[in-house]
């Protein structure tokens, strides 16, 4: 008996997918950059995958009008999330969208009102949801294992590896990624940037890693040469659009915070606390959940 028929998906933003060759299609790339659409294409025939046709970023409509997917997924930079949902939306297409999905509530709004309008669903992807350990919490908690949820208290550090990257590339820039956006926040640029860096008595500095020997000191420093597909994805495209992926992260220009703390009230009366560490020197979260029963349930990773 024959399966379901293949999804057909578009990529609107260069990314690498693998993984899904059984269930899945890709019918088109579409990017800014010319030179990571040309990266994406030959990673993707490696495999011996059909040829994929690219289009550039404002040939979006043709490209659906074309190659007629059925969902769209979104990776381009933050803050140019929503058009595309948005117009995916209207032209017939599903959603996916990597996290965020768009950075402050205006765009989201207008995600919502295309949503409605079209009927079309959008989902926005967080690896950290399908991991066995937080389904069996979300199982626990759906099955009313300590009553109905009161308190969430959610402790994330990332390290000096996962964490300094955000500071290396576009998300350093308050504008781009929408970090620290909240109900209500407050946080603070308490390790990385320049002024910080001063204050440790550091006294030499370099604006990226690429032509600088400064940097080749740094333990914080990103050197794209040494992986193929940072070579390829970045360094080879940076002279068409001039985003630079290996910066300083204790550079000036950074308006993102370090630390944070996020204060959340659900419409169920549940309070979140949360608390983001960009610098720990370990990676992991402790999520602990308070409920009606007094009973407490604690996840770690």
């Amino acid at each position: 008996m024959p399966g379901p028929p293949m999804k057909r998906y578009a990529l609107i933003g260069t990314a690498i997918v693998r993984g899904f060759r059984a269930t899945a299609q890709l019918v088109a790339f579409c990017d800014t950059n010319r030179t990571r659409l040309a990266y994406a294409t030959t990673r993707i025939q490696a495999p011996a995958h059909p040829a994929v046709p690219t289009y550039a970023a404002h040939d979006f409509d043709r490209m659906i009008a074309e190659t007629r997917p059925d969902e769209v997924i979104v990776t381009t930079i933050d803050r140019t999330h929503h058009p595309y949902i948005v117009r995916a939306l209207e032209l017939g297409c599903a959603v996916i969208s990597e996290k965020p999905m768009t950075i402050d509530a205006p765009r989201c709004l207008q995600i919502f009102d295309a949503g409605s309008r079209t009927g079309k669903p959008v989902r926005v992807t967080f690896n950290y949801r399908y991991a066995p350990h937080n389904g069996r919490v979300a199982e626990l908690l759906a099955e009313g294992a300590i009553g109905e949820v009161h308190a969430v208290h959610f402790e994330w550090m990332l390290n000096t590896s996962h964490g300094a990257d955000y500071f290396r590339r576009g998300h350093r820039d308050k504008r781009n990624s929408g970090w620290g956006a909240a109900v209500v926040a407050m946080g603070d640029l308490r390790f990385y940037g320049k002024e910080n860096a001063e204050g440790r008595g550091e006294r030499r500095f370099y604006s990226r890693t690429r032509g600088s020997e400064v940097a080749q000191g740094d333990p914080f420093a990103l050197d794209r040469e040494g992986s193929e597909t940072l070579k390829a994805l970045y360094a080879d495209a940076e002279e068409e659009d001039g985003y630079f992926r290996d910066q300083s992260v204790f550079g000036d220009g950074i308006s993102i915070e370090a630390t944070m703390g996020v204060l959340v009230r659900y419409r169920s009366g549940a309070v979140l606390t949360y608390s983001l560490t960009a610098y720990a020197p370990w990676e992991g979260f402790r999520v602990n959940f308070t409920g009606s029963w007094c009973g407490w349930l604690r996840c770690c990773h």
